[in-house]
């Protein structure tokens, strides 16, 4: 199988658009396509189709793809299941007592409140502060509802 058809058969298999245009774009360099017709159509610059047509050529076609997978997260999925069964069973939890509990439970603490929030969100709770609502007073000055202690 020559090289054309393998970066065919890769545009064929990848679902990911980025992979895509990476194969199109060292397709049509191999092919001799002009530069500034590659640009055009694809939206790249020149480095980018000098890049990919040579990882295609000396790496195989397989470099075309996306080499980042993201980061590991801190706590598994069963560690969160966790968090969440415990969130749920609180009455209320402030967000203190939330990023205590993970660090105690687990040993970790995210750089970001972002991550505790949306674990709350997730165990179906708010992370936002009640209001205090001021008691309405009657014409004695105490609150409704009050008696005056004499």
């Amino acid at each position: 199988m020559n090289l054309i058809e393998e970066i065919d058969n890769f545009i064929q298999r990848t679902k990911v658009a980025r992979e895509q245009k990476r194969a199109l774009a060292a397709k049509m360099a191999v092919l001799r396509k002009p530069s500034s017709e590659i640009q055009s159509l694809l939206g790249v610059s020149r480095e980018f189709v000098t890049k990919w047509k040579n990882k295609a050529i000396f790496e195989g076609v397989e470099s075309l793809r996306l080499q980042y997978k993201g980061s590991q997260g801190y706590l598994s999925t069963e560690e969160k299941a966790e968090v969440i069964q415990w969130l749920q069973s609180q009455k209320d939890c402030q967000i203190d007592h939330l990023i205590g509990y993970i660090d105690r439970q687990y040993g970790v603490v995210y750089a970001s409140r972002k991550s505790y929030y949306e674990l709350l969100d997730r165990a179906g709770m708010s992370w936002k502060k009640t209001q205090k609502v001021r008691a309405k007073r009657n014409k004695a000055g105490t609150p409704w509802g009050w008696s005056q202690v004499s």
